[in-house]
């Protein structure tokens, strides 16, 4: 309960589940997307643009969204 008042929350992060493997975006302060996966890239976070340009949140290279991080 929030005491009657609405809360604004700022999504920060995505996680993605497909082929019983899971990846990530990430959604910097700058609203700038990166994208995880720790098979296909390793450590390196690849940048997928700005969150405004990126068309579609839920769901990524044939995973689905299956939970979001505030």
């Amino acid at each position: 309960d929030c005491g009657g008042l609405a809360q604004v929350m700022t999504l920060r992060g995505i996680v993605y589940l497909g082929n019983s493997h899971f990846v990530c975006r990430f959604i910097s302060k700058s609203n700038i997307v990166w994208y995880h996966d720790g098979i296909e890239t390793g450590r390196t976070c690849m940048p997928e643009g700005r969150l405004r340009d990126v068309a579609d949140l839920c769901a990524t290279r044939g995973k689905n969204a299956v939970l979001l991080v505030y």
